[in-house]
């Protein structure tokens, strides 16, 4: 992986997960380089669901919309994204990013990367 990463020359990485353990680890493995690496996350309201939004008012609503539309753009922008490909929010995350001209190195349970694929 390290070796892709230095290739692609990455060092701000939005990591797209509800695990704190996620967090604890790369904050582990980025010790080990020193600092290098600047984890790009926001702090927001979670499984919201359109139902939810409906009995909201529209300070709420407005304050989520801004809060997706804010995470899409700082995560699309990031040099590299971290999620899941089963996700429907990474999915899109994803086209933006191909939409941006960005490289999108897919990690699969098969230990290949689309970057190798030919």
């Amino acid at each position: 992986v390290n070796d892709h990463v230095g290739q692609a020359n990455i060092s701000t990485i939005y990591i797209n997960s509800e695990d704190p353990k996620v967090f604890n680890e790369f904050a582990e493995i980025n010790k080990e380089k020193q600092g290098y690496y600047k984890l790009l996350n926001l702090k927001l309201q979670r499984n919201v669901v359109f139902g939810s939004l409906t009995s909201m008012t529209r300070e709420q609503r407005g304050k989520i919309v801004l809060e997706f539309l804010t995470d899409l753009f700082i995560e699309a922008n990031a040099d590299l994204h971290v999620g899941t490909l089963t996700s429907n929010w990474c999915r899109l995350v994803d086209e933006m990013r191909l939409a941006l001209g960005k490289l999108i190195p897919f990690y699969t349970p098969e230990n290949i990367y689309k970057t190798d694929w030919q």
